[in-house]
Formats: structure tokens, C-alpha cells, sequence
């Protein structure tokens, strides 16, 4: 990360999601506020007495939560969970929480924030009414479901306070409570100061006694009934019952609360009284350091906790995408195809080559493609797409490997490029025409029907995947890179891999290779490292020979890949082989040596980018296009297959490396980078959810990527694939200029015609200094000066690529991908924009009706002040003699006074100037 070398730079680096989205006013958009930190806003249901209150937490907003870890992962606590509960039930007139009962943690992990919804039904015959808490990401994507924690009833009698008035209580002897929070740090829960306020225990008969108390520093706990952490250490009490204290005494959490009532709210401190109701249940009662009731819990189960379910919120259905193919209505009414098509069905037979020459027609149809849009975007012609069309490409390795290449075409040139993938059928050519005028940028017509492709949450089937043999070996390609790496030790440690064979180039040699393997053998597996060039058939060949028949091959993970990013006018076929070699060459040599093997899995490490079409990674989608494609062609042949496509990985990797260390990138937004552990986690859900070979119940293909989705949601242009994760929204109006051409209803020419030439240039040059902002991923403008150099922003051919799609999008107009290197600073581009706008030129029509504007404006002021009649007698005599002064062309010779501006001057004029002219023409000075 570059900082700043001027120590005022006050700029903020790190995002603080905090403390002031509380202080958002929701009045204006018709909710009313809790008045609560945790329960946010109310939205009142029309025709109802319920009510679901909404809000947002996290730890920048609640930093306490974080004094709350269980096994290591910052845990809601269930006395927060109440609390929301109660004090909802309250909004509502509801003071006694009749039952809860907890079904799922939740788990606030790192510094991801989650939305709470909490619904209160009405009230049915018994007089209660239902309520739960649900929550998921708070940049989760449309669809994703909502995990419910805690459902019970609202309502019931009020049960009777009970005072601890006499204190110490009598007969009650003291119990040494020192060492009791490093117990529970070594059972799991590892509590910070505001959960560590237990400072006195007694025990009596049957029952505990203790005196709790919040810091009397503590930040952040007004405005609670009873706050969480408070009512957390109060049951804390709990452990020192007969029988649930000492060594081997499970440590507890709540599960079930019933008849619970607060009394008075904002205790800090509390006397605590613990009685046991069976084997698992107590009755508490709490109540402030007089001695007067605070809270009642009727019944509260505690059980013992469950440390696997608390590793943290479950992501993959979240993360874990594939690709669905929507039917698409059409009407038959385009009659012939565009002009420009690129046929790549031409001289392709059913049969394709499927033996050794299979990478070689890849190449040589990725060759085509890329010559013949190269091609196209040379020529420059204005409205006319080039249409590439393919056949097979869902299990053609080859042709897939053209959608890879042509959808990275897509997104660095918008709208010159549409991929249709369609069969011999006859109605399907009949159909191509009128699919085609839909205008959407990727589409299939086959057996006479049209369907697009969109990304959507995965599901696994009911199917389970083959078990892998641990006396079998698993190999890894690509084994000693950072990825390779975090795979080969989850294997070990989560799949119960005992025997690996890592490959790379170097071997052992490899960085990091020895020190992988003394950690892979600590972790007892048996572990060779070769050095092998996958993509050579010879020594692939004689790697697979050399695995022992003892310890047959269970599994194959191809990660080996390299580099050669580029935008797409700059690739040629050397870049495109050098990409193919490790990734393509060496998936189709592993197909071929253990098609005949009884393989458990054979996973490919494809990337997000041939689904996606990362800018500038022309070679490397069409290479990862061709890996999809052959999961493809493998599951219908009835054999083990896997293809992820991933996203981006926060540990910069071989794969990951290029796009992390770069500002540009298409985009950069909408993808964000995965942990290791999410990455890992979503790994295990792919390969534990793979269906058998033969299988086809989930797809051979799956993306695992984390999008945001608020950058979605505002993405102007988002590639069409994304469009099922987001709220479908309607187009703009358009309307027809002087012209007859459709435009936006509020374009950027709208905005900038009626102002003068110099404003329209600011106007252009503050539009085009945003948009450099936002392709060096700038959080703001201020870095950027308008006669900087482009270069010395850091800009590269990506970038530039990136900037002048967005000032594409913005303006309408067709620009070169040479725009920032002809145009070197962004002054210099807006002149260029304003020109080829064609508002370089004074507009005489719109200065007049702004002068106009700007004297009705005047008039309006002096028509409150002039009361008197005389007064309003001289300023219409000044206005008849500003009217016929305005007709004459100048100054009369001799004429006295100051000139009257014509409209040259009245373009450049400021409101000072114009106010100063009129009190001089109307004698008001």
C-alpha cells in the first residue's frame, strides 16, 4: 500500500463502516427510529398491528461486540438477541418476552457488518404475538437467504419482581471466583473487559449469588434496557451451581428463555440470584445495587456449546455461483444477419478433434477470433457489432475457449462485440436474426429456442461426492505457489490426504518449497515435489507413470497457470501460446493419462475471468474458457470433472498477482478479494458437493467469487452475465434532439448545452477528472490535477482502456482506445469531448434564454421592493431603455454611460455583473 510522504495528507485509507451510520435520518425516507443502538429503524405494516424493525451492525459499529469471542469468531451474544426481542415488544406494548428459543449463532466475522431484521406478528387468539431475528451479509446479493436465529412469542402476564434487598443474603457463604475467566478462555470463550465484570460469588443451599457490574469506563452502553454484556456476565453466575463448576464442566450458552421481564432499564451493576429448575434450566432474578428489581427470567436453558458451529457465517451460498441459461423471448421479425459476422461454425464438423490435436485447434480458432476482432475494431465502423458465431460451446474446449477470448473483447470495447452460440437446426438460423436484434451481448440458439447466460447463487444437490482413497495420491500441478500450497494443506488437514505430489517447474528448488513440505509432513502426509513442465506430453506422461500402484491416483488439481496480460488489441498469438502452454497444454495431457483411471476428482483451477471477461486478460480467459469447457466435455463423457473459476484471492498469487499489484482492472469494484479461508472454504464445497462422475445433478462448472453488491447496484454498464444478481432496473426515457437522434432523457449534452463555452469545459473537465478518480480506484478527486499528465497518474493501456469506456458510456460517443496518449492531461481531453459534442462553439440560443432567465430572476427581486409607484415608474422607463439599447448593436457615438453588453459579453458574464448593469441602466446604484 503507497501512503502518503506529506504527514498532513489527511486522507483515510482504511475504511471505518461506523459510527455515523446511526446517525442517518430515516425520517426522511418514512420509518420511524427505536431510539435503540441495536434495533434501528421500525417499518409499521399497513392492515397490521406487527411491525419488522431493520438495522445494521457490525463491529465498527458496536465495538464492544468485540470483548465477545467464542472459539475465536466474535459471537452476538444471546442476551443481545433478547434484548432486541424485548425492546421490540415494547414498541409494540409487548412487555414480557413468553418464549425464545435459539437456532443459529450469529457470527459477526472480521469487520463484515450484517442486516438484522426483527419481525413481531399480531397478536392471535392466545393473545401473543410471534417474533424471530434474521440477519445475512450486508452486502449480500439479491437472492441470498436469510439465516433465522431466534424465534419465539411476545406477550403473556408479567411475572412478579422479586427484590434482593437483604445483601450480603443471609447464610450464603462466599465462593472464590478468581481464575474463572482464564477457565474460560481455555474452554473457548475468550471474553474482553466489558464480558469480565463478575466481581463477587456466594453459594447457598440450592441456589448462586453474585454482584456484576459493567467497567466504569466503558464506552458505548446507553441507551439499552439491559445491556447484553451485563446480562451476559450476570448467567456467568451460572457455572458455579452443584454440578456445573470445576474441570470437566462443559462451558454453556442460552438456548431457551421464557417468561422474561425487565423491570427498569440502564442498570450498570446488578445483584445476581441463580436458582436450578431441573437439570438444565434456572430462574434468574436481577436487580440493581439497592436491591430493587431490575429484570425476571422465568426459565432460561443453557447448554453446552457447540464449538464446530461457531467457526463462523456459512458464505458459500453466497459465494459459490454458476451459470444458468435463461430462455429469452423472442419474435421472429429480423429477417437477415449484421453485415459483419465472424462464422467460426465454417469448415467445424460434428466431430472434433479429440485427441492430441485438441489444443492445437483451440489455438487455432482462439487465432481466428482474435484476428477477425482486431480486425473489426480497427475499421471503426459506427453501430454494426461484429457477431461471432460458434457451435458447442458448453463441452467444445475449443470453441469455449473463444467465449473467454471474445467476452474479454466485450468488456474493454462495449457493444462491438456479441457472441451467439448456435446449431444446425433450421429454425435455430431462421431464429439467429430476430436473437440477435434483442441486443444482448451473449446468447445461444439452439434447437430453435434462445437462451442467455446469468451467474447465480449454486445449491448443492442431494448427491455426495466419491470419498478420496487416503492410501491413494493426490496431485497437485502448480503445487508449490501460493495457491497450490493453501490447497495441497487443505487436503491434508480437512480431506484426509496422507500421500502428495506437487509439481512446478523448479521442483524443489522452488520458493518455499522445503518449508512445505516439512509442514505438510508435520501434519503427517508423505509428500514428493517434482519438477515437471505439465504442459510437455513427454514428462507429464512419465509423472503420472512414476505414481506407485500402491498409491494409485485418487485425485488431480491442475492449478498451473502464468500471466501475459494485455488489452486486447495489443494480443497476438505468441502471448496467446505462452498462456495456453502451462494451462491449456497441461489439462488436456492430465485428461488424456487418466481418462482410463479411476479417479475420485479431477479439478480445474480455471478463473472468473473467462466468465466474466477481465479486461486486459484476453489470452488468459480464452486459456480458462478451454478448462471450463473440457469439465464440460469430461462430465458428459460420464468422468470426474471440476472447473472453478475463481475470483481474486486476497494472497496474491501466480493467478492473482498482475491484478492485485494494479490500480485498473475491469471491474475492480464489483469483484473483491477472498480471504484464504473463504477461498478454502468455498474449495471444500465444490469438492465435497461435486456430484460423481456420471453425475449431473450440479454443474461442472462453478465461480467461486465475492461480489459486492453495492457496487453492482450502481454499475453502469455491468457485464450482462451479472444481471441476475441484481434488481432488474428499467431504462432511462429517451427523447429525440433537434436532430431526430434518441438520447437520454437528462444526458450529459442536456446538462452542458444550456451553460457557457468556458462553463462547459469546467463542467466536462470535473467529469472527466471523476472518472480518472475512479479508474485508479481513487476515493475522491483531489489528487488529481486537470493538467496533470495521464502518465504521471500511472496510467497504462488498461487504464486507458477502462477511461475511455467510461467517458464512452457517459458521453454516447464513439473514442479510440489511443484517447488519454492523444489527449494527454484531462483538460486537454475535455477540449477534445466538448468538441466532438459539438458544443465548442458558442450557442446563441441558449445564452439569450439564460440572459432572459437571469432578468426575470432580477425582476422578481425588485418587484418585492419597489412598493411605491413612482419607484416602479423609473424602473420601467430603465428597462425600455435597456430594451432598445439591447437592439442596437453598440454604443452610439457620443453616447454617455456604460456600453450595453451584446451577447458575447453576456455569455462570459457573471450574476455580479449582470446585477451591476442592470442598477446602472436603472439608475437604482
Amino acid at each position: 500500500l503507497r501512503l502518503p510522504t506529506y504527514p498532513f495528507q489527511h486522507q483515510h485509507y482504511w475504511l471505518t463502516p461506523g459510527r455515523d451510520e446511526a446517525a442517518t435520518d430515516i425520517g426522511a425516507v418514512g420509518l420511524d427510529s427505536s431510539e435503540h443502538p441495536l434495533l434501528g429503524a421500525i417499518v409499521r405494516l399497513p392492515d397490521s398491528d406487527g411491525a419488522v424493525f431493520v438495522n445494521r451492525i457490525s463491529v465498527g459499529t458496536q465495538p464492544w461486540l468485540a470483548d465477545h469471542s467464542v472459539a475465536g469468531t466474535v459471537l452476538l451474544p444471546g442476551t443481545a438477541l433478547l434484548e432486541l426481542v424485548v425492546r421490540a415488544g415494547d414498541e409494540l406494548g409487548e412487555s414480557v418476552v413468553s418464549e425464545l428459543v435459539a437456532e443459529a449463532p450469529l457470527v459477526l466475522p472480521g469487520a463484515e457488518a450484517a442486516q438484522l431484521r426483527v419481525t413481531v406478528g399480531e397478536r392471535d387468539e392466545a393473545g401473543l404475538r410471534s417474533v424471530s431475528v434474521h440477519s445475512r451479509a450486508a452486502d449480500a446479493l439479491d437472492g441470498t437467504p436469510w439465516t433465522r436465529h431466534v424465534t419465539g412469542f411476545l406477550g403473556g402476564s408479567r411475572p412478579a419482581p422479586a427484590g434482593l434487598v437483604s445483601w450480603p443474603p443471609p447464610g450464603a457463604e462466599p465462593v472464590p471466583a478468581e481464575g474463572f475467566y482464564d477457565a474460560q478462555r481455555a474452554a473457548g470463550f475468550e471474553f474482553g473487559p466489558l464480558f469480565r465484570g463478575l466481581r463477587r460469588v456466594w453459594a447457598g443451599h440450592d441456589e448462586v449469588f453474585a454482584e456484576v457490574a459493567l467497567p466504569e469506563d466503558a464506552e458505548g452502553v446507553s441507551g439499552f434496557l439491559l445491556h447484553p454484556a451485563l446480562l451476559d456476565t450476570a448467567l456467568h453466575a451460572a457455572a458455579f451451581l452443584p454440578g456445573r463448576s470445576g474441570p470437566d464442566a462443559p462451558a454453556r450458552l442460552p438456548f431457551a428463555w421464557s417468561g422474561v421481564s425487565v423491570h427498569a432499564a440502564g442498570a450498570t451493576a446488578l445483584r445476581v440470584r441463580i436458582r436450578p429448575i431441573g437439570a438444565d434450566d434456572v430462574t434468574v432474578d436481577l436487580t440493581d445495587a439497592t436491591g430493587a428489581p431490575v429484570a425476571t427470567i422465568g426459565a432460561l436453558s443453557m447448554l453446552p456449546a457447540d464449538l464446530d458451529r461457531l467457526s463462523g457465517r456459512d458464505t458459500t451460498g453466497e459465494l459459490l455461483l454458476r451459470t444458468v441459461w435463461e430462455p429469452l423471448a423472442v419474435s421472429a421479425t429480423a429477417q437477415e444477419l449484421p453485415g459483419a459476422v465472424l462464422d467460426l461454425t465454417e469448415g467445424e464438423t460434428a466431430a472434433w478433434p479429440v485427441g492430441a490435436a485438441a489444443p492445437q485447434r483451440a489455438r487455432s480458432l482462439v487465432f481466428r477470433a482474435l484476428e477477425g476482432i482486431q480486425r473489426h475494431l480497427a475499421a471503426g465502423v459506427a453501430d454494426e457489432p461484429l457477431v461471432v458465431l460458434t457451435r458447442a460451446a458448453r463441452r467444445d474446449p475449443a470453441m469455449a475457449a473463444v467465449w473467454g477470448l471474445a467476452r474479454v473483447a466485450q468488456s474493454e470495447n462495449p457493444g462491438q462485440v456479441v457472441l451467439a452460440d448456435v446449431d444446425e437446426a433450421p429454425e435455430s438460423r431462421r431464429l439467429l436474426p430476430a436473437a440477435l436484434a434483442t441486443g444482448e451481448p451473449q446468447l445461444a440458439v439452439l434447437g430453435g429456442s434462445v437462451t442467455v447466460p446469468r451467474l447465480t447463487s449454486h445449491e448443492p444437490g442431494d448427491a455426495a461426492a466419491r470419498p478420496l482413497d487416503p492410501e491413494g495420491t493426490v496431485l497437485v500441478t502448480g503445487g508449490t505457489g501460493t495457491l497450490g500450497a493453501l490447497v495441497a494443506r487443505r487436503m491434508v488437514e480437512r480431506h484426509g490426504v496422507r500421500r502428495l505430489l506437487l509439481t512446478s517447474r523448479r521442483g524443489e528448488a522452488a520458493p518455499g518449497a522445503a518449508a512445505l513440505v516439512e509442514q505438510l509432513t508435520a501434519l503427517g502426509a508423505s509428500v514428493t515435489v517434482a519438477a515437471c513442465d505439465i504442459g510437455d506430453p513427454a514428462q507429464a506422461e512419465r509423472l503420472v507413470a512414476e505414481v506407485p500402484a500402491a498409491h494409485p491416483l485418487t485425485a488431480v488439481i491442475h492449478s498451473a497457470a502464468v500471466l501475459d496480460d494485455g488489452v486486447f488489441t495489443a494480443l497476438d498469438p505468441a502471448r496467446v501460446d505462452r498462456v495456453f502452454a502451462p494451462k491449456v497444454d497441461g489439462a488436456w495431457n492430465l485428461h488424456l493419462l487418466t481418462e482410463h483411471l479411476d479417479l475420485a476428482a479431477f479439478v480445474l483451477f480455471s478463473s472468473a475471468s473467462g466468465t466474466l471477461g477481465n479486461a486486459g486478460q484476453g489470452n488468459y480467459a480464452a486459456g480458462n474458457g478451454f478448462l471450463d469447457g473440457l469439465a464440460e466435455y469430461r462430465r458428459q463423457r460420464g468422468l470426474p470433472a471440476l472447473s472453478l473459476a475463481w475470483g481474486l484471492w486476497e494472497q496474491a498469487s501466480e493467478l492473482t498477482g498482475a491484478l492485485l499489484a494494479g490500480a485498473q482492472g475491469h471491474l475492480k469494484q464489483e469483484v473483491l478479494a477472498m480471504s484464504d479461508e473463504e477461498g478454502l472454504a468455498l474449495f471444500d464445497a465444490a469438492l465435497t458437493g461435486a456430484a460423481p462422475a456420471g453425475g449431473d445433478a450440479d454443474p461442472s462448472v462453478l465461480v467461486p467469487v465475492k461480489l459486492s453488491a453495492t457496487a453492482l447496484r450502481r454499475a453502469t454498464h455491468l457485464p450482462a452475465v451479472l444481471r441476475a444478481l441484481v434488481p432488474r432496473t428499467r431504462p432511462a426515457a429517451r427523447r429525440t434532439d433537434a436532430a431526430g437522434s434518441a438520447e437520454a432523457a437528462d444526458s450529459l449534452v442536456d446538462r452542458l448545452r444550456p451553460l457557457a463555452v468556458p462553463e462547459r469545459l469546467a463542467r466536462l473537465a470535473e467529469t472527466v477528472i471523476a472518472h480518472t478518480a475512479a479508474t485508479l480506484g481513487h476515493a475522491g478527486t483531489g489528487a488529481i490535477g486537470a493538467r496533470q499528465a495521464f502518465k504521471d497518474l500511472g496510467f497504462d493501456s488498461l487504464a486507458a482502456v477502462d477511461l475511455r469506456n467510461r467517458l464512452a458510456a457517459g458521453t454516447g460517443l464513439r473514442l479510440p482506445a489511443t484517447l488519454v496518449f492523444d489527449h494527454p492531461s484531462p483538460t486537454a481531453l475535455a477540449e477534445h469531448l466538448l468538441d466532438e459534442l459539438g458544443l465548442a462553439e458558442v450557442d446563441r440560443e441558449p445564452v439569450a434564454e439564460r440572459a432572459l432567465g437571469e432578468l426575470r430572476e432580477l425582476m422578481a427581486v425588485l418587484g418585492e421592493r419597489l412598493a411605491e409607484p413612482a419607484d416602479r415608474a423609473a424602473v420601467a422607463a430603465g428597462l425600455r431603455r435597456l430594451a432598445a439599447e439591447v437592439h442596437t448593436p453598440g454604443p452610439t457615438a457620443g453616447s454617455s454611460g456604460p456600453a450595453v453588453p451584446g451577447t458575447a459579453d453576456l455569455e462570459s458574464a457573471t450574476d455580479d455583473d449582470i446585477l451591476r448593469l442592470a442598477e446602472a441602466e436603472l439608475d437604482l446604484s
